[in-house]
């Protein structure tokens, strides 16, 4: 048992009722000695006579300990403890090497490639036990981790499928609700009753609702296959002052009903970029929200599309509050904690830089020029890569204006 005493949790560690060691050496009668010192100690023994199924029985069948003769055939210990530690499924291993001569050089070169502990004839049995146990203490903490981290990676992935399935679920049962929304829509008061009015309200603020809901659900799976690589974006030909007029239409639905306004602004003539349409609408649409909860009561939401020298550039401008300096560097962090009284933003944020990345582009925060305010921006070039697949944190990240901290250059 190896207690830690420094908290109050139980994080004594027990010791495996069985453990296993591997003992290498030329023939049984140097083996002899090595194998009775290991069941001594209550240890199942396997032994090996060279040193490549020595190193090959310890890839297939990794123990708790190997002890290795110097003299094992063809190259000696030393090279295979070396190999042993080079290895990543043996590196954590525990190897003791066995010398027949007490050399300073012996022991040194041991050392140097990675053996654990070094046995030669001045070392008595008491120090051998003491040190083979302290390194089955070891193997046996690093198995336990590695077990629990491999149980967790598999919890892990089932629960992103019953995520996924369940999001795929809740599409669907919110698009059969917004359809029966749709058809009692048809049987409401006369257009001269009195109720008329809000009646017609009722029924487009739910139908915002459904769409918030399907955006939504849209932004976790797109985030899920952005992580698991799986986000391809398709190449096609499109305007970015076009999709953003279809994206404004739905930012206004939710703008009327928070009651705040919204406006557009696009250049009368624009260039075509390349890249995916219906994601990058997304990605703007997630700018857009953002934006929007910031704004207060009565204020304006500004779209705007700016042609530059190099691309075409996208900002979601939101009048009131500036964005503090922590909030510019985590905005576009997943599953981040926020600071009290901020946005949440949530993976709308995230999504967006990720598809912004995919398309080769540049994504960032700024203050307004007036400092009452802020805006989040994107901008996409006219030459890009063919896009590839990339994974979320630190591999597909969109670039941020400065590379680091996500303010504009």
């Amino acid at each position: 048992m190896l207690p830690d005493e420094r908290t109050t949790h139980n994080h004594e560690l027990v010791m495996p009722s069985e453990a296993e060691g591997l003992i290498v050496s030329p023939g049984r009668a140097v083996a002899r000695p090595l194998v009775g010192f290991l069941r001594a100690q209550g240890l199942n023994v396997r032994t090996a006579e060279e040193a490549d199924s020595a190193f090959e029985e310890a890839l297939l069948h990794p123990p708790d300990v190997v002890l290795i003769d110097d003299r094992v055939p063809p190259t000696g210990g030393v090279d295979l403890c070396r190999r042993l530690k080079d290895n990543v499924r043996t590196h954590f291993v525990p190897v003791i090497l066995c010398g027949v001569s007490d050399l300073r050089s012996f022991r040194v070169r041991a050392l140097g490639v990675g053996a654990d502990a070094v046995f030669v004839p001045s070392t008595d049995v008491q120090e051998r036990r003491a040190r083979l146990w302290a390194l089955l203490r070891t193997r046996a903490l690093y198995r336990r981790v590695e077990r629990r981290q491999r149980t967790q990676k598999i919890e892990s992935v089932e629960r992103r499928y019953w995520l996924s399935h369940f999001l795929h679920d809740l599409t669907g049962q919110v698009a059969a609700l917004a359809a029966n929304v749709d058809f009692l829509s048809k049987f409401g008061p006369p257009t001269a009753d009195a109720r008329r009015r809000d009646f017609d309200e009722s029924v487009s603020d739910a139908q915002s609702v459904f769409e918030h809901l399907r955006a939504t659900v849209r932004t976790v799976l797109d985030y899920d296959r952005f992580e698991t690589g799986q986000l391809m974006p398709r190449q096609t030909r499109f305007l970015l002052g076009e999709a953003a007029a279809e994206v404004t239409e739905e930012l206004r639905r939710h703008a009327v009903m928070a009651e705040k306004t919204l406006s557009l602004t696009r250049p009368s003539t624009e260039r075509a970029l390349y890249g995916d349409r219906d994601l990058i609408a997304a990605a703007m649409l997630n700018l857009g929200m953002a934006a929007l909860k910031r704004i207060p009561t009565h204020g304006t939401l500004a779209i705007e599309i700016i042609e530059t020298d190099t691309g075409m550039r996208f900002r979601a401008v939101a009048p009131g509050p500036s964005m503090q300096a922590s909030e510019k560097v985590h905005a576009f962090e997943p599953y981040g904690r926020r600071t009290a009284g901020s946005a949440t933003y949530g993976l709308g944020l995230a999504l967006a830089e990720a598809v912004v990345g995919l398309h080769d582009g540049r994504i960032w925060a700024e203050d307004i020029e007036s400092g009452k305010g802020c805006a989040f921006v994107f901008e996409l070039g006219w030459q890009r890569s063919i896009p590839r697949p990339k994974r979320g944190v630190g591999g597909g990240q969109g670039q941020r204006g400065d590379g680091t901290n996500g303010r504009t250059p």
